[in-house]
């Protein structure tokens, strides 16, 4: 009686079948079924019966085989691992191979398969699918020795890789994975030995791929990842032994793109995150459940608490329409985003973004030990990057900022080890550095910062640039290049330090909305340099502020708002003023005289004075001194009762005449020469008459000039003649005028031993 196989239960074996049968018997070393006409179209409906293989006379063929004697699977060479090849075939049925253990390799090239493959906790020495097209792969808890391959394969199911462990490499390339709203892909805890690639793959639905483990590079370059406002690739937690490549495509020069979110938070990459020239699609996310205020809706890329070893490259041709989130992260190598283009402008309509911005960039609590290169980057929305630490440089060059009316840049106590440059740079929006430390320079020349952010609480605007307890330890340069420097703002560097100079040449600041143009309350700089291009729109803040070095011109002092330079300390110009420039020191004068707004300020005058006392100007200090004076004589008439700001006037005019209140006193001994000239003359020809002719005084009107305008000496002359008419009058002013100059003398020798201006 003949053996019925437990496959033919359903049925005498097909042609295609009967061939598979007949190479197994004599074990050929070419394909298992030649071929028979063309290819097979494994996307048609109709196919040729004689291309039918049953998957469950393959599954048994392939189990029960293993126990029979002289079958010996095809193998390619010598020394490889056993092949068993099926091509141009369409098996209906399910190839169930669960839990089986098969020494060999499964190839199946051209294959079209009815139902979804069932290998789960399957051992087998590799996979290969070429050209197929499946409902899915059920492989979970798979183990192979060798590769992995479903290339240019079509599947309209899940793949479940879930707790696979695979000897070789994972690869999907030009392959297409449909099962949209679900996942194209299930792995969770996959392992990989090698690679995982997917070049120019194409997926509808999630890849889920959280704690897997790969041993190389995990590529999608060229891939198209579908999966609108959900997460396109979850890798939360994943392990990658190389890079993470999602990038163009070297072959074909195709972009990877995204439409949804990556989703790779806590991951592990020993090296770099390439997304050169991607584009990144987020969709619209529905709001979640205790969603808080610092989650990013509509971010593209989640790389939270990642530690990545090499580079992070989001540069050239980058594209994305939603928000780049790497919070906490470790960046080994440098953060380049040069050309890159992250556009949230769609996501909330102006006024709204005002209220609650959007962000472009999150990056909180990020350490670049490389740099971070933004230049030529066009970024609409937020770039926050509060508590960043850069070892190396940031670099914002000719890049675009926009954000209107919000902080565009949030980057309070960002430290950067070496130059912060943002020059020649469109700002629409506030530079938030409060706290900033920076190893080098801050570099904003030829920057335009315009439409600074609204503080809804104070109701007023923000300042443009806020450098507020920054510490920066060589140059902060707000000066012209290419074009002026612009701040519509106020510039905020209040309490800041600066190690070398503060440069604010050929800038135009300010637009009058803010109070302050620029505000440097308690600033500590070597050399201030204050040279505006056209007057200021606001006040200039320099209170308690200090610098060695000093710079300024009559643009400065023209601000709107004036300049408010009370406890301001210098030590020097930084042009120096020759002894004999006048000029000068009287276009100074005239700077702090229309500045005070005809209020009395004597700390800008004996700052004045005692910068030229320094250099050894000491007649400049003088001129400045006796211009203080005359300010004080004017406030003390102006706050006095109207009827003695007459002598209060006279007095201090009096006083500037004859000894420059002090200052000068030899001008006194020139008026002594003066009045005892014209006394004398007087007296030589109108003689007096004595008081008592019985002493027979000789008469000297010298000596009785002296006697009567110099108020310490008494020469006797005084008492021994009798002035009447005229000659009485002329005796009362040289009295008057004795004491006058005897006072201004002795005050102005008081005031120089004390070397008090």
């Amino acid at each position: 009686m003949a053996v019925v196989k437990p496959w033919e239960s359903n049925g005498p074996m097909t042609a295609a079948e009967q061939r598979f049968e007949e190479l197994l018997r004599q074990s050929r070393g070419d394909r298992a079924l030649p071929d028979t006409g063309p290819p097979l179209d494994v996307h048609a409906v109709n196919h040729d019966p004689e291309r039918v293989i049953r998957g469950e006379y393959l599954s048994r063929r392939l189990v029960e085989s293993l126990e029979e004697t002289g079958w010996r699977p095809f193998s390619r060479r010598t020394g490889q691992q056993p092949v068993i090849a099926v091509e141009n075939a369409v098996i209906t049925g399910r190839v169930d191979l669960r839990a089986t253990d098969l020494p060999y390799l499964l190839e199946f090239v051209r294959c079209r398969f009815e139902l979804v493959p069932d290998l789960r906790q399957a051992s087998i020495a590799g996979l290969v699918l070429w050209h197929c097209r499946l409902p899915g792969l059920n492989a979970r808890n798979l183990s192979t020795s060798n590769d992995t391959v479903l290339r240019n394969c079509t599947s309209t199911g899940g793949i479940d890789l879930a707790d696979a462990q695979l000897g070789g490499s994972l690869l999907f390339n030009d392959s297409e994975l449909r099962n949209p709203g679900g996942r194209a892909i299930y792995g969770d805890r996959l392992a990989v030995s090698g690679a995982l690639i997917g070049l120019r793959l194409q997926t509808s639905g999630e890849i889920r791929i959280p704690g897997a483990k790969v041993g190389g590079n995990l590529t999608l370059s060229g891939g198209a990842l579908r999966n609108r406002g959900r997460v396109a690739l979850n890798a939360n937690g994943i392990q990658i032994g190389g890079s993470l490549r999602l990038d163009v495509d070297p072959s074909s020069q195709r972009p990877f793109t995204v439409a949804g979110v990556l989703f790779l938070p806590s991951a592990h990459i020993a090296g770099d995150v390439r997304l050169r020239d991607a584009v990144l699609e987020p969709g619209v996310m529905p709001p979640r459940r205790g969603e808080s205020k610092h989650d990013d809706p509509t971010s593209t890329l989640i790389f939270d608490r990642g530690d990545i070893r090499g580079d992070v490259q989001i540069d050239q041709g980058f594209r994305s329409g939603g928000t780049i989130r790497m919070v906490s992260a470790r960046i080994g190598g440098d953060l380049r985003m040069a050309g890159a283009n992250i556009d949230l402008g769609w996501s909330r309509s102006a006024k709204a973004a005002v209220e609650q911005p959007l962000r472009a960039l999150h990056i909180d609590g990020t350490e670049v030990l490389g740099n971070v290169d933004a230049s030529r980057a066009d970024l609409h929305g937020q770039v926050r990057m509060v508590d960043v630490r850069v070892a190396g440089s940031f670099q914002l060059n000719r890049a675009r900022l926009r954000g209107p009316r919000t902080d565009v840049l949030q980057a309070s106590r960002i430290s950067v080890g070496s130059n912060l440059d943002c020059r020649e740079t469109d700002i629409s929006g506030s530079l938030q550095l409060q706290g900033a430390r920076i190893g080098a320079n801050v570099d904003l020349r030829s920057a335009q910062l315009t439409k600074p952010a609204w503080h809804r609480h104070k109701m007023a605007y923000k300042p443009s640039v806020d450098l507020r307890a920054a510490q920066i330890a060589r140059d902060l340069v707000c000066a012209a290049g290419s074009r002026p420097f612009l701040a519509e703002g106020e510039v905020q560097l209040r309490r800041a330090e600066i190690g070398r100079q503060a440069n604010f040449f050929g800038c135009r600041l300010g637009d009058g909305s803010s109070r302050n143009a620029i505000n440097a309350f308690g600033l500590v700089v070597q050399e201030f340099t204050l040279l505006p291009e056209i007057a200021p729109q606001g006040r200039i803040m320099l209170r308690q502020a200090q610098c060695e070095l000093l710079a300024d011109n009559a643009a400065l002092w023209a601000a709107s708002g004036g300049v408010d330079v009370e406890d301001f300390s210098y030590d020097n110009f930084t042009e120096t003023i020759e002894p004999t420039d006048r000029a000068t020191v009287l276009e100074r004068l005239s700077w702090l005289r229309a500045n005070s707004g005809g209020r009395y300020q004597p700390g800008p005058y004996d700052q004045l004075a005692k910068v030229f006392r320094g250099n050894g100007n000491e007649e400049h200090a003088v001129t400045v001194l006796i211009e203080k004076q005359r300010r004080r004589y004017q406030a003390i008439a102006a706050a006095t009762r109207p009827v003695f700001r007459l002598p209060v006037r006279l007095w201090s005019m009096l006083q500037l005449v004859t000894v420059s209140y002090g200052f000068r006193p030899l001008r006194a001994l020139i008026w002594l020469v003066l009045l005892t000239a014209a006394g004398t003359s007087w007296f030589s020809f109108h003689e007096l008459v004595p008081i008592n002719e019985e002493d027979h005084p000789v008469w000297n009107p010298f000596l009785y000039t002296v006697d009567q305008l110099v108020p310490i000496i008494n020469l006797g002359h005084d008492v021994m003649w009798r002035a009447e008419g005229n000659s009485e009058w002329i005796t009362v002013v040289l009295i008057a005028a004795g004491w006058i100059l005897a006072t201004t003398v002795a005050a102005g020798i008081t005031r120089a031993l004390r070397r008090d201006p």
